[in-house]
């Protein structure tokens, strides 16, 4: 049985110690990629020091509509932005997604992956969401594919989790579509994501967060991966005062950093017979 695992660390670039932890565990541990936040102030600096640091770690692009400002000028996005030039809130974007203009969603995340293939000189290894946004309705969702595609991307296969709709999702897409239509948002979801001529990897994994950042239960992830290609979402970083104010999720990412670094965890990929890749390595 072939088991092969992605350790994708999000949002590189958020803050010195995000970016700073996700090297370290990368050099030390197991994470084999990342995902950067391109249009925060620490991304461009973040991505020099990883091409001198560590240039076998796959980099891609966590493609942003609801922290820190954008790429566009503001006044070619003004569904997405508050009036003093910020994104929105998470949930304040969510209840409008109905409403935006999908011409201006495009614009920034087009502009966000021109902004990557500027710094890097070539395109993300591939591409996926902050808070999922790409996920939030079936139009994004559409979008979202034809980026990837348009850019020869791979991307997260977030329609891989059964438990897509449930928490924050579920009344997300309860206020854009209707209660009616939820039954069959999965099957319609996982065709969008899944039938785009796009490389994905089989299985995603988003239970390392949270009070599942641990160092016994990813042991237990390891030890219980599916055949095929899993991707494993983590958001390790050397928590700091920084991290502190730009995330409610901060002192967890040290714990998910401590874990990623253990000798145990290392030492039971080897003995699983588990090959760590990344995006690259499926397209």
């Amino acid at each position: 049985m072939l088991r092969r695992l992605i350790v994708n660390a999000d949002d590189f670039g958020l803050t010195p110690g995000v970016s700073h932890g996700i090297i370290k565990a990368h050099r030390e541990g197991i994470v084999t990629s990342t995902s950067v936040m391109i249009n925060m102030p620490y991304a461009e600096q973040s991505l020099r020091l990883v091409q001198q640091e560590a240039p076998n770690l796959g980099i891609g692009l966590h493609l942003n509509l609801t922290a820190g400002k954008p790429v566009s000028p503001p006044e070619e996005i003004p569904d997405l932005i508050t009036p003093t030039g910020e994104f929105l809130d998470a949930d304040v974007l969510i209840d409008r997604l109905a409403s935006v203009e999908l011409a201006q969603v495009k614009q920034e995340l087009t502009a966000q992956i021109d902004r990557f293939e500027a710094i890097m000189g070539q395109p993300p290894d591939h591409l996926d969401n902050h808070h999922y946004i790409s996920t939030r309705s079936l139009q994004t969702a559409t979008l979202f594919i034809e980026l990837a595609r348009e850019s020869g991307c791979p991307i997260r296969n977030a329609a891989a989790r059964k438990d897509i709709l449930n928490g924050d999702l579920a009344g997300s897409y309860s206020r854009i579509h209707g209660k009616e239509k939820m039954p069959h948002l999965i099957d319609e979801l996982s065709a969008i994501l899944n039938g785009g001529g796009v490389s994905t990897p089989d299985h995603f994994i988003g239970g390392f967060y949270g009070d599942g950042a641990t160092l016994g239960n990813l042991l237990l992830i390891i030890l219980d991966l599916e055949e095929g290609i899993s991707e494993l979402m983590c958001h390790p970083a050397e928590v700091d005062d920084e991290l502190r104010s730009a995330s409610s999720y901060n002192e967890r990412r040290g714990d998910e950093l401590a874990a990623l670094v253990h000798p145990s965890t290392r030492e039971v990929i080897n003995s699983s017979f588990v090959q760590l890749i990344n995006f690259s390595d499926i397209t």
